[in-house]
This record gives C-alpha cells, structure tokens and sequence, in this order.
C-alpha cells in the first residue's frame, strides 16, 4: 500500500496507536513530506517538565528532538521502518519555557542500516532553543505495531 500525506497524518492522529512516550510529551503531527523525509511536530509540555528555574527541563526537550527525529525517518520510509537511537546529541540554544513548542525532524540520510538524523526545537515566536544530531540503526517497523 501507498501511503499518502492524508494518510499518514490520519495515522498519527489516532491516539490509540500513538506510544506512551509520545502521548506524554504533547505529540501533534502537524505536517510532513514523505518525499523530502522532514516532520513538523507540536508538543505540548506540561508543568510537570519544568526545573527548578521553571523551564522545561533538558531531558524532555531532548526527548522531544528524539521523537520528532525517529518519525521524519519512520515516515520517509513509508512508514515501513523504525529508527532506534544509536547516539544523540543535543546543543541548548535558550531556555524552553513549558508550554507549546514545534520541532522540525529530518533524515539527512536514509540507508539499509543507519540513518542519520537531524531537529530543531523552536519557540512559540520561532526561536531556535534547541538543536539535535543523532545516528539511527535502521529496523523493519515491528509487525504487532506497523500501520494499518
């Protein structure tokens, strides 16, 4: 099967697949090319994320740049292949206050066994916070959790 941009889109807001993880951060697919292997995902972060200083703490925003990454390769792939995380690395650019934040995910190279991956977390008024490269083993998508 061909799965168009409507279709993925149709497949992501379905919350009853969508991963635990993925549920907590506030994920909202907003737009994608198949072709060109990016994702603009919206999350949500919660006041429970936040540090001490009262800005959303590293982890999520890292977690935030992981998933929206592993989804750009995931949908490039026609939703064939999942892209575990083989290493990660995060540059924080400003404080992420809790709240609504976009991140751009894409594959700056798919191949048959890693893939490697870039994001970039912007702020409400399109301020870059923060910024991710990340290697990727290449995985057949997991039968029990393929897309229908």
């Amino acid at each position: 099967m061909t799965l168009t941009h409507a279709k993925i889109l149709s497949i992501f807001q379905n919350s009853t697949r969508m991963p635990p993880a993925s549920k907590l951060l506030g994920f909202e697919l907003l737009d994608l090319s198949i072709e060109q292997g990016w994702v603009d995902v919206a999350f949500t972060a919660r006041p429970e994320f936040a540090n001490p200083t009262g800005s959303m703490q590293g982890g999520f925003v890292t977690a935030m740049l992981d998933d929206a990454m592993g989804v750009a390769a995931s949908v490039h792939s026609g939703l064939t292949k999942i892209v575990p995380t083989l290493q990660l690395t995060v540059t924080f650019l400003h404080p992420v206050p809790v709240g609504r934040v976009i991140v751009r995910g894409e594959v700056l190279r798919l191949g048959r066994n890693t893939a490697q991956l870039s994001g970039v977390l912007r702020l409400a008024d399109g301020t870059i916070a923060a910024t991710a490269m990340a290697a990727a083993a290449v995985r057949d998508f997991p039968a029990r959790r393929a897309p229908e």
